[in-house]
């Protein structure tokens, strides 16, 4: 049976479009580290924030033999709270080198355009553009281009249209090559009176330049109740000029309104066949502890795979693992497959037979800034003591450069600020105690490092 489990569910197992169950969360308590097991590799994610929660570096280890090596980075860089820049690195010959970097531009504190660039030979090449515009707050058009030979040309345009009560009533794409259009696409949505969402009509311009009947997907709801009871999907016969069915989703509750299962249908000549179901279970605190993944087999559901939540901390779980059940190989194996899990508040999935989280408060992760400007004896440094990964604010500070040395004064790294990046790496030094000096644009300072 696992060979099962390898073709035709991994690409979907736990993926997720189903309503999402709301939950009572800490928000003082941020992931800071993410370890991955995968087959015979184990990664590690370290992360950093600032002192409003704030996303601002992601570091990626793989583990060989009891060391673990660099392998890329994400740094975001903020101004009067907006993300201006994104900048992903790999580590390659002892050093980072920036790999792909994305620079936002804002107009009266909104999105007004982003700068793609990429980078061959350490050198930065512009690479793509989007442009945003805006009727008051609502997002109209969104147009990407892509650089070529120093020209922008026009790759995909969405346009964004609303009603009076401010609805997304349609989205016309339309996709260009070499500047020239191609096909367009159009989606129209339909409101119940209480605003949820009813149906969705899914469109393509035809060979006359007349609007092509593709997609027809509608929603149902409970009673008096925003729990989604069916999703119903239906694809256009031209030849009959009438909508067929394609595939449906029902889903049931328990009494605390919490997801108890989903299954998934497609139509087969006149019935619908079943196809997948997910089962959830939870504690007495409300917290998911299971959810099981079956598949029809011999006219009953078998259960193949199961992701397990557990080691609960402020309702949230520390460890997450995806098993074999009865019918997908040796039960309670650990598997690897794509795992659902709530990341700061945001679903996100990551692929792995297991995942660890630790959690640390916010305040916990970044040092204090002193009060005055004047009264700054050092820069704030986090965390401090480290592993070899340390934060600086580069653009609050107008850091210009640094550099490490030991405590016998050799200079063991430097930096020149060619690039509003706050990393300080120091992961191949041995543990000990280090001297960080730093040049501002109006200043210097000294500060000890602690490599752990």
């Amino acid at each position: 049976m696992k060979h099962i489990l390898s073709t035709l569910f991994m690409a979907v197992l736990f993926s997720v479009n189903s309503p999402i169950v709301a939950r009572n969360i800490d928000e003082n308590q941020l992931i800071t580290e993410l370890k991955v097991f995968d087959n015979d590799s184990t990664f590690r994610y370290i992360y950093l924030y600032d002192n409003e929660g704030k996303k601002m570096l992601e570091t990626r280890y793989y583990q060989q033999t009891n060391a673990w090596k660099s392998i890329s980075q994400i740094e975001w860089l903020y101004e009067a709270g907006n993300c201006t820049h994104q900048i992903e690195r790999i580590w390659k010959n002892n050093e980072w080198l920036n790999s792909y970097k994305i620079d936002y531009n804002y107009l009266n504190g909104v999105l007004d355009n982003e700068i793609h660039n990429n980078y061959i030979d350490k050198t930065e090449q512009q690479l793509k553009k989007v442009v945003y515009e805006y009727n008051l707050t609502l997002l109209t058009s969104k147009k990407e281009y892509s650089y070529k030979s120093t020209v922008w040309t026009l790759m995909l345009q969405t346009d964004f249209k609303y009603s009076q009560t401010a609805r997304l009533d349609s989205v016309i794409t339309s996709v260009y090559q070499s500047g020239t259009l191609q096909n367009q696409y159009l989606t129209v949505n339909s409101y119940n009176t209480d605003g949820s969402l009813q149906s969705q009509i899914q469109q393509e311009k035809g060979t006359n330049n007349n609007w092509v009947n593709t997609q027809f997907i509608t929603w149902l709801y409970k009673q008096n109740s925003s729990e989604l009871l069916t999703q119903r999907t239906k694809k256009w016969n031209s030849e009959k000029s009438d909508w067929d069915n394609y595939q449906r989703t029902d889903y049931e509750y328990n009494s605390n309104n919490q997801l108890l299962s989903e299954t998934d249908q497609y139509w087969k000549l006149m019935f619908w066949e079943s196809d997948l179901r997910y089962d959830y279970q939870y504690d007495t605190d409300g917290n998911e502890t299971k959810k099981i993944l079956s598949k029809p087999i011999y006219h009953d559901w078998r259960s193949l795979i199961s992701i397990n939540y557990s080691d609960f901390t402020y309702n949230k779980a520390n460890l997450i693992e995806s098993k074999y059940e009865f019918w997908g190989g040796n039960t309670g194996e650990l598997v690897s497959s794509y795992i659902a899990f709530n990341f700061n508040n945001e679903t996100a999935i990551q692929r792995g037979r297991s995942l660890e989280l630790s959690y640390l408060p916010l305040n916990d992760t970044l040092l204090s800034i002193p009060e005055t400007r004047n009264s700054i004896q050092s820069i704030p440094v986090y965390p401090n003591p480290s592993d070899g990964i340390y934060y600086i604010n580069t653009q609050e500070y107008g850091v210009q450069s640094w550099i490490i040395t030991n405590l016998d004064g050799r200079t063991m790294k430097n930096h020149v600020q060619s690039i509003s990046s706050g990393v300080i790496d120091i992961t191949d030094l041995p543990k000990g105690v280090y001297v960080l000096k730093v040049t501002t644009r109006n200043a210097q300072f000294t500060q000890k490092l602690i490599k752990q």
